[in-house]
């Protein structure tokens, strides 16, 4: 029997052996999965933010154009972002921005109606203002279009994750 011993502590440490490359392999396998898990989810975290970030900027240069009469390209920036706010966001997020985007199309035009461009640098006052009765109508409708669009600020800053 005592000469068995070595054979068989031969064949133990063989097995554990072939059992520890096959256990750090499998562990290794696993651990490159999570991390082309976590790479795949970043880079779908950074693209929602860049989004989120594109809306943000979007309105803040349409609502400038507008105060400063500046002609803008509205239905190539809107039908762009659009797509994209279509395909990357969330259905909140969507609903926040179509809801936005409308609230400015109302206001824009009534901005311009009731505080006219300066024409060759001179703003014309007249007696009786007939700018008048716009000046209420664009009031609320940009406290309603600033209301709605804090709301989708803070959706979309909850989505991403920073604190507000």
């Amino acid at each position: 029997m005592k000469e068995y011993v070595p054979i068989i502590v031969s064949v133990i440490a063989g097995m554990f052996a072939l059992w520890s490359a096959v256990f750090t392999w499998r562990l290794k396998q696993a651990s490159d999965k999570r991390m082309r898990e976590l790479s795949k989810e970043e880079a779908a975290h950074n693209e929602l933010k860049a989004l989120y970030v594109k809306i943000h900027e979007t309105f803040e240069d349409l609502i400038k154009e507008s105060r400063n009469y500046k002609k803008s390209d509205l239905n190539s920036r809107f039908s762009t972002l659009t797509a994209e706010v279509g395909l990357l966001a969330s259905t909140e997020v969507v609903g926040r921005y179509h809801r936005v985007a409308d609230l400015y199309q109302e206001w824009a035009p009534l901005y311009l109606k009731a505080y006219p461009a300066p024409k060759n640098g001179v703003l014309l006052i007249q007696s009786p203002d007939p700018t008048l009765k716009y000046k209420e109508p664009e009031k609320e409708a940009y406290d309603r279009f600033y209301e709605e669009y804090s709301n989708l600020i803070k959706s979309l800053r909850g989505e991403i994750g920073v604190n507000t």
